[in-house]
């Protein structure tokens, strides 16, 4: 028994500081993935709370991975050609529901404001 626990503890401690090397800087000093997480667009949250807890309750499930070809959050490049067609068009299309979009996003509580907001956030336009 004494034999299995001391050829293991070696096992244990090479897994453990490999993994903790993977969260550091690569070699060539470019950031990992894991360090550069906190400022991807899944970690984006509006300042406002009354402003965050709509883009939890009805953006956040789509456009923070981009499901079913929605703009990401903050991706200025998904947001550009919408951006283009100006914010008549956009509050229109959220209004109204575009693509797998339904009406409002599923915010039927929000105002037209509040989902000009949630449009400028989204776009990447405020904070």
């Amino acid at each position: 028994m004494w034999c299995f626990k001391f050829h293991l503890r070696p096992l244990g401690i090479g897994i453990l500081l490999s993994c903790l090397t993977a969260c550091g800087p690569s070699p060539d000093g470019t950031a990992t993935a894991h360090n550069d997480r906190a400022t991807s667009p899944r970690s984006r949250m509006p300042a406002d709370p009354g402003l965050k807890s709509l883009y939890i309750q009805s953006c956040y499930s789509c456009h923070s991975s981009g499901v079913a070809s929605a703009p990401r959050s903050g991706n200025t490049e998904d947001w550009a050609p919408r951006i283009n067609k100006g914010m008549d068009v956009l509050l229109r299309n959220t209004l109204n529901g575009i693509g797998s979009m339904p009406p409002k996003g599923m915010c039927h509580g929000c105002s037209d404001n509040d989902l000009a907001r949630l449009i400028l956030f989204l776009a990447g336009e405020s904070e």
